[in-house]
């Protein structure tokens, strides 16, 4: 009987937990809806090479030999303007492709727009969370792979965010204007990102975190202000120097090792907050950032058939590795849905290997989206 009561709870937990995962996700595809229709967008991602009929030339053809080059401009595409400045300085990227100047400056520009918009509505999202602006993470400290002013494959929290006064803020300050939206396009905005926070507020790692934060006691808080301090330490620009070449992704690995190190330190209540906030952040990156992008700049998931060797990696965001046999290239950070009973929820493509020259199929993995089985309509590649 006790067992049946356990199980009971455990599936009512989980039930729980994929209803507000796709409380959060359909928010996220309202507000990417609302997005979408802005015209300073659409002409935006009309440029993107996945977008485009002829990547070749003009803007998508200099984009896509930059993603050739490193830079993540399909699975990232609200947080490229460090990324396009970066890559544009390097000579001899891309020689050969006509590009009209004004026209790269035009999209430069709308690219800035459309990421400062953004990046304040993914500062007034963060700001709803439990016990926002004193978040004592180590994660917050100086010089992490989260408030580094350095390149950061993270969704980076912006300096004096937290100072900055938006959870006194009913709405995103300034987005709408930013993005040149209309009277009836704000309304919409501002209702869509005001569901989002509701959705995030109310799922399972945002309680969990309220939860964490309450159990903090003056002993667990003292851990975490010494793990904060020594993070501080470790991460000056002279101890990143010391320790990592002048290379962006050596200097990022390095502040993400650190922090993995820090973190190992930590014990109970410190801890727990700890995880809690890496999970409640996490999710704000995912959801509100990666996923939304996709959705607002390349539409619904495409449908990914001929699926073979399909393995589960077990976590809190649970991780599927398959082979495809296929013609069509997959970007990562695209969107999928795998056409196997085995996989019902959408996901998110993370990494793919090739091997060029032989028959073996190519691998990929993805992040399972819990809850968005029935959500999003796939549609098939392109020819």
């Amino acid at each position: 009987m006790a067992r049946a009561l356990t199980l009971t709870a455990a599936l009512s937990t989980e039930r729980m937990r994929t209803m507000t995962d796709t409380a959060v996700w359909q928010a996220v595809s309202q507000q990417a809806d609302a997005w979408a229709a802005l015209p300073i967008v659409q002409e935006f991602a009309h440029q993107l090479p996945r977008n485009s009929s002829d990547p070749t030339c003009g803007v998508p053809g200099k984009l896509q030999h930059m993603q050739a080059g490193g830079a993540d401009v399909s699975g990232l595409p609200l947080r490229l303007s460090r990324e396009v400045h970066m890559f544009d300085q390097l000579p001899n990227l891309a020689p050969d492709i006509p590009l009209d100047p004004a026209q790269w400056g035009a999209w430069r520009q709308a690219a800035a727009r459309i990421e400062a918009a953004h990046r304040t509505t993914i500062a007034w999202l963060r700001s709803r969370m439990p016990g926002y602006p004193q978040l004592p993470a180590p994660q917050l400290a100086p010089g992490t792979a989260l408030t580094t002013t350095e390149f950061t494959r993270r969704l980076a929290w912006q300096p004096g965010e937290r100072a900055a006064g938006f959870q006194m803020k009913n709405l995103p300050p300034q987005a709408t204007s930013t993005l040149q939206a209309t009277a009836g396009q704000t309304r919409t905005l501002q209702e869509s990102a005001r569901a989002l926070a509701a959705a995030l507020q109310a799922s399972q790692p945002w309680q969990q975190l309220a939860a964490a934060r309450q159990a903090l006691d003056e002993a667990s808080r003292r851990e975490l202000t010494a793990a904060r301090a020594r993070l501080k330490q470790r991460l000056s620009g002279a101890a990143v120097d010391a320790h990592a070449t002048s290379r962006v992704l050596s200097r990022h690995n390095y502040r993400c090792t650190v922090l993995d190190e820090e973190l190992a330190t930590l014990t109970g209540p410190a801890r727990q907050f700890a995880d809690a906030f890496d999970n409640a952040d996490k999710l704000v990156e995912l959801a509100a950032s990666d996923v939304f992008g996709q959705l607002a700049l390349y539409g619904g998931p495409l449908l990914v058939q001929n699926v073979t060797d399909i393995d589960f990696e077990p976590g809190t965001l649970r991780h599927v590795h398959f082979s495809v046999d296929t013609d069509h290239w997959f970007n990562t950070g695209e969107l999928i849905q795998i056409d196997d009973p085995l996989v019902a929820d959408t996901c998110h493509l993370i990494s793919t290997t090739v091997n060029f020259g032989s028959a073996i199929a190519p691998r990929l993995t993805a992040r399972i989206l819990p809850g968005t089985a029935s959500l999003w309509r796939a549609a098939a590649p392109r020819a």
